[in-house]
């Protein structure tokens, strides 16, 4: 399904896994289905929060495993990490690892100054693991806790 990105885009791969940073216009219905899955099934987030209007507006980043999507997440232009998931499936395996560096690989790139995300509360632990350092308090977002988490560009 991806194989014709593989020249367009210069992607991370291990033998069956590639990640690709994209556009909103060319994977929007893959991105969508994952989120969907993720955050409005599994997490109970209402549809309308989570399709915010956002995303024709950020870089897409699609973690594949043979060439199937199994994760997805979105940078915004000021350094913004969102809507990070993996299918469920597919967790627990160290692909959230993956795309997380290679996010925040492309963000140095762009000369970020840093890359920063609302953690919830249960994924810190995985955040700190890359870099990442709490800032402030405990927030709710869509009716679940999260909390600021920061890394600076080295």
């Amino acid at each position: 399904m991806l194989n014709h990105l593989r020249k367009k885009y210069k992607v991370l791969r291990d033998t069956s896994i590639s990640i690709i940073e994209t556009h909103w216009s060319e994977h929007s219905d893959e991105i969508t289905h994952i989120r969907n899955i993720v955050f409005v099934k599994e997490q109970c987030v209402p549809k309308n929060i989570e399709m915010d209007g956002k995303d024709v507006d950020c870089n897409h980043f699609l973690i594949c495993k043979k060439n199937e999507p199994i994760g997805t997440a979105r940078l915004q232009s000021g350094g913004k990490i969102e809507r990070v998931s993996i299918l469920k499936t597919e967790r627990k395996k160290g692909l959230g690892t993956k795309l997380m560096k290679f996010i925040i690989n492309s963000a140095r790139k762009k000369d970020l100054e840093k890359v920063y995300l609302h953690s919830q509360m249960d994924s810190i632990d995985f955040y700190k693991s890359l870099g990442f350092k709490t800032k402030g308090g405990m927030f709710q977002e869509a009716g679940i806790k999260h909390v600021l988490m920061v890394m600076e560009n080295e």
